[in-house]
Protein backbone atom coordinates (compact mmCIF):
# COMPACT_ATOMS: atom_id res chain seq x y z
CA UNK A 1 0.00 0.00 0.00
CA UNK A 2 1.47 3.06 -0.67
CA UNK A 3 1.89 6.44 1.75
CA UNK A 4 -0.93 8.84 -0.13
CA UNK A 5 -3.37 5.22 0.74
CA UNK A 6 -1.64 4.96 4.21
CA UNK A 7 -2.24 8.91 5.26
CA UNK A 8 -6.24 8.88 3.87
CA UNK A 9 -7.02 6.10 5.77
CA UNK A 10 -5.55 7.53 8.45
CA UNK A 11 -7.14 11.19 8.00
CA UNK A 12 -10.06 8.75 7.86
CA UNK A 13 -10.06 7.58 11.35
CA UNK A 14 -8.22 10.74 12.92
CA UNK A 15 -11.85 12.30 11.67
CA UNK A 16 -13.78 9.20 13.31
CA UNK A 17 -12.33 9.47 16.54
CA UNK A 18 -12.84 13.32 15.85
CA UNK A 19 -16.70 13.01 15.01
CA UNK A 20 -16.74 10.53 17.96
CA UNK A 21 -15.46 12.86 20.82
CA UNK A 22 -17.55 15.70 19.46
CA UNK A 23 -21.39 13.15 19.21
CA UNK A 24 -19.69 12.18 22.67
CA UNK A 25 -19.43 15.62 24.46
CA UNK A 26 -22.92 16.59 22.80
CA UNK A 27 -24.74 13.37 22.85
CA UNK A 28 -23.38 10.87 25.05
CA UNK A 29 -21.77 7.09 24.91
CA UNK A 30 -23.91 5.79 23.01
CA UNK A 31 -24.20 8.16 20.31
CA UNK A 32 -20.12 8.58 20.46
CA UNK A 33 -20.22 4.21 20.23
CA UNK A 34 -22.16 4.65 17.23
CA UNK A 35 -20.10 7.39 15.39
CA UNK A 36 -17.26 5.11 16.15
CA UNK A 37 -18.78 2.13 14.46
CA UNK A 38 -19.86 4.11 11.14
CA UNK A 39 -16.28 5.83 10.75
CA UNK A 40 -14.64 2.42 11.40
CA UNK A 41 -17.01 0.66 8.73
CA UNK A 42 -15.77 3.57 6.29
CA UNK A 43 -12.22 3.49 6.77
CA UNK A 44 -11.84 -0.38 6.95
CA UNK A 45 -13.82 -0.61 3.81
CA UNK A 46 -11.28 1.69 2.26
CA UNK A 47 -8.55 -0.32 3.60
CA UNK A 48 -10.54 -3.36 2.10
CA UNK A 49 -10.67 -1.27 -1.44
CA UNK A 50 -6.78 -0.62 -1.35
CA UNK A 51 -5.85 -3.72 -0.49
CA UNK A 52 -7.54 -5.65 -3.17
CA UNK A 53 -7.00 -2.51 -6.00
CA UNK A 54 -3.43 -3.48 -7.39
CA UNK A 55 -2.91 -1.81 -10.62
CA UNK A 56 -1.39 -4.55 -12.99
CA UNK A 57 2.26 -4.12 -13.82
CA UNK A 58 1.72 -3.10 -17.71
CA UNK A 59 -0.27 -0.19 -16.95
CA UNK A 60 -3.07 -1.13 -19.82
CA UNK A 61 -6.40 0.94 -19.47
CA UNK A 62 -8.90 -1.76 -19.38
CA UNK A 63 -6.94 -4.10 -16.60
CA UNK A 64 -6.53 -1.40 -14.27
CA UNK A 65 -10.84 -0.57 -14.56
CA UNK A 66 -11.31 -3.84 -14.18
CA UNK A 67 -9.00 -3.98 -11.10
CA UNK A 68 -11.06 -0.89 -10.00
CA UNK A 69 -14.12 -2.34 -10.69
CA UNK A 70 -13.66 -5.47 -8.58
CA UNK A 71 -12.34 -4.10 -5.94
CA UNK A 72 -15.11 -1.23 -5.36
CA UNK A 73 -17.20 -4.29 -5.75
CA UNK A 74 -14.86 -5.70 -2.71
CA UNK A 75 -16.44 -2.44 -0.89
CA UNK A 76 -19.66 -2.00 -1.15
CA UNK A 77 -20.33 -5.99 -0.39
CA UNK A 78 -17.86 -5.55 2.64
CA UNK A 79 -20.06 -2.14 3.39
CA UNK A 80 -23.63 -3.63 3.08
CA UNK A 81 -21.99 -6.82 5.59
CA UNK A 82 -20.70 -4.49 8.02
CA UNK A 83 -23.96 -2.25 8.35
CA UNK A 84 -25.90 -5.30 8.41
CA UNK A 85 -23.51 -6.55 11.39
CA UNK A 86 -24.01 -3.14 13.52
CA UNK A 87 -27.68 -3.10 12.98
CA UNK A 88 -28.11 -6.46 13.97
CA UNK A 89 -25.37 -7.15 17.05
CA UNK A 90 -26.03 -3.54 18.29
CA UNK A 91 -29.32 -2.81 18.82
CA UNK A 92 -29.06 0.49 20.80
CA UNK A 93 -27.44 1.67 17.57
CA UNK A 94 -27.98 5.75 16.86
CA UNK A 95 -28.72 5.61 13.24
CA UNK A 96 -27.79 9.51 12.60
CA UNK A 97 -24.45 9.35 14.77
CA UNK A 98 -23.62 6.22 13.01
CA UNK A 99 -24.12 7.62 9.30
CA UNK A 100 -22.11 10.95 10.57
CA UNK A 101 -19.04 8.74 11.07
CA UNK A 102 -19.62 6.84 8.00
CA UNK A 103 -20.01 10.24 5.77
CA UNK A 104 -16.86 11.78 8.06
CA UNK A 105 -14.89 9.15 6.18
CA UNK A 106 -16.54 9.66 2.86
CA UNK A 107 -15.70 13.47 3.19
CA UNK A 108 -12.02 12.73 3.66
CA UNK A 109 -11.99 10.14 0.83
CA UNK A 110 -13.67 12.85 -1.54
CA UNK A 111 -11.63 15.58 -0.29
CA UNK A 112 -8.34 13.46 -0.81
CA UNK A 113 -9.51 12.93 -4.57
CA UNK A 114 -9.57 16.37 -5.14
CA UNK A 115 -6.04 17.66 -3.11
CA UNK A 116 -3.65 14.00 -3.90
Amino acid sequence: MNRAVRQIITVQATVTVIIALLMWIVLGNLAAISALMGGAIGFVTALVYAKKMVSPDDGEAKKIVRAHYSAEAYKLVFTILLFSLVFKEFKEVQALPLFVGYVGTLVVYWAALIFV
